[in-house]
């Protein structure tokens, strides 16, 4: 899912910010300044619209990297975090109800 998300980057080696561009249940890829190499684990936080508190991916895992771009595997959610990924990667809401009753159509019983 293509997205423009900040997203916060903690590693052994420090911490820095950077722009999340596209997200899936499994990873995502991002820009920032930060330098990571291929095998770096990290932690990430991400800035969603609508919610009031970031999503948290305590262990993360750079696979790739190109110029200021990084592709990262996510490896363990904070608790309850990988079901909100998921509901937005699917874009899930709450179901809907619909207000238009069904017509049934009743049959005469023999008596």
């Amino acid at each position: 899912m293509h997205v423009r998300y900040p997203a916060s980057v903690q590693t052994d080696d420090g911490a820095g910010e950077g722009i999340l561009f596209n997200l899936s249940a499994t990873g995502c890829r991002m820009q920032s300044s930060v330098a990571l190499t291929p095998g770096s684990y990290l932690a990430l936080h991400i800035e969603t619209p609508d919610t009031t508190s970031p999503l948290a991916v305590e262990v993360s895992i750079v696979r790739w990297t190109k110029d200021n771009q990084f592709g990262i595997e996510f490896l363990r959610y904070a608790q309850g975090d990988r079901e909100r990924v998921i509901d937005l990667v699917e874009g899930c809401e709450a179901p809907v109800v619909s207000n238009h009753a069904e017509e049934l159509t009743l049959s005469p019983v023999a008596a």
